[in-house]
Formats: C-alpha cells, structure tokens, sequence
C-alpha cells in the first residue's frame, strides 16, 4: 500500500489548498498539499520534503490530525493528515496548477478530492 503525507496549514482563520494539474488520480481537483513517502522517511520527514518540491516553501510539522487509508478505483492509499506552520513568506507551485488559502465555510465551491473530503469537514 501506498503511503502519502498532506499538509494542514492554517493562516489566519484559512486553510491552504491546492489544485491538481491533469493526470492522474483527481485530475483539477482541490487537495491539501502532499506526495508520497520515501523509503526511511517518518510522516514528518515527508511531509517537509514535499512542501519544499510542491510549493517551495517550508513548514514546521506538529500534529497528526487524523490518517486511516482510502481506495481509489486502481489503489489504496494510507494517509496521514498533519497540521504545520509555514515558515515562509510566499508560496510557489511546482506542481499544482493553482493554490488558494479558503475558510472552511465555503469548501463547497472547491471540488475536493474525495480523500480530503472528511479532513476539511472536521476542520
């Protein structure tokens, strides 16, 4: 099973979301950002090194928020959700076609992915 890492991050009230590009599992969707972990990496390891190459930024991980494993029509993926700070200043996309930071009441104009679905309700 694959194992993924995504990042919660919190600005002034917002979250941090991101919009996949096409390909792939949920191509244009709105997703927290994240990417697969290494072989030897912790969730936390992973998650830092995946801000750095997705949005060239870093952030400060402190809390699982939640994790359990979602299937996919081709796979099962386990996740782990974690809160972090952003350190930086800006924001630059690598990977994602567009980021947005959105207060949790008006998740309904963003089609999520259908993994981060339940995460952005409990927020």
């Amino acid at each position: 099973m694959i194992k993924v890492v995504a990042a919660i991050i919190e600005k002034d009230g917002e979250f941090l979301l991101c919009k996949r590009g096409p390909g792939g599992n949920c191509p244009f969707l709105w997703e927290f950002p994240g990417g697969k972990i290494e072989e030897g990496e912790t969730p936390f390891d992973a998650i830092i090194r995946e801000i750095r190459e997705e949005l060239s930024a870093e952030i400060e991980p402190y809390e699982i928020f939640d994790e359990y494993s979602y299937a996919y029509p081709d796979r099962e993926i386990y996740f782990y959700f974690i809160k972090a700070k952003l350190l930086s200043e800006e924001i630059l996309p690598t990977f994602h076609v567009d980021t947005k930071w959105i207060k949790p009441h008006n998740k309904a104009i963003f089609e999520l992915c259908p993994a981060d679905i339940s995460i952005f309700n409990k927020l």
